[in-house]
């Protein structure tokens, strides 16, 4: 019987520079590593079927992002019964014991419906500027470009370090990416590039008013 399984994982260090076009092959990997067996996908060219949360830039540390993978069966379950808690924590055991380093898979889970595309409807990053002083400014201008599209902005410190940091959450994340804010701080001055922004996605999921509901 198909199961689908819906992995919620991280991507820290050097893992967050792998791009999302060679995730597919990076989980297919590991998971027939770990022994499971992959459902494909149908016609000219088949590939192992599975379906990735809004895409993220290379660079960009990852803390709570989605695949759905689909497979065939999953080794060790008694046919006929439902899928268990048990069911999920051996699959991410498996999974870890075989993931590339900085890739950690934090839980698995087995969704009837939704698509992931209807599942993550809201986005939320935090930013660290390299330059603490333009914090505020960063904020503002995060506003102005997303406009009604940005649900939170907000600015604050971490205890320990008092760091700077800006909290951005954004509607629709698969159409509003951080590639053109960027751009837009780059051609007004405000960052030289990337590298003067610490960036993180820390939730997907949808925004319930005041926060993002992970998956």
């Amino acid at each position: 019987m198909t199961v689908r399984a819906r992995l919620i994982y991280e991507k820290r260090r050097g893992a967050c520079f792998v791009p999302h076009v060679v995730l597919a092959d990076l989980f297919s990997r590991a998971a027939r590593r770990a022994g499971l067996r992959l459902c494909s996908t149908e016609g000219f060219s088949p590939h192992p079927k599975m379906s990735f949360g809004p895409e993220l830039p290379a660079g960009v540390i990852a803390l709570c992002e989605a695949v759905d993978i689909w497979l065939q069966e999953i080794p060790g379950e008694v046919p006929g019964e439902k899928n268990t808690l048990d069911t999920g924590e051996r699959l991410v055991s498996m999974l870890n014991e075989q993931m590339p380093e900085g890739f950690h898979v934090k839980k698995c889970l087995f969704p009837t419906d939704g698509t992931l595309g209807k599942e993550c409807r809201a986005a939320h990053y935090r930013i660290w500027p390299r330059n603490s002083c333009l914090t505020e400014k960063l904020a503002a201008r995060a506003k102005s470009y997303f406009g009604g599209d940005t649900l939170l902005v907000e600015t604050g410190a971490d205890e320990k370090e008092a760091l700077p940091w800006i909290s951005l959450v954004l509607a629709d994340p698969a159409k509003n990416g951080l590639g053109g804010w960027v751009k837009t701080l780059v051609s007004e001055g405000l960052a030289a590039g990337w590298q003067d922004l610490c960036l993180a996605r820390i939730a997907l999921g949808r925004w319930n008013g005041t926060q993002v509901e992970e998956l």
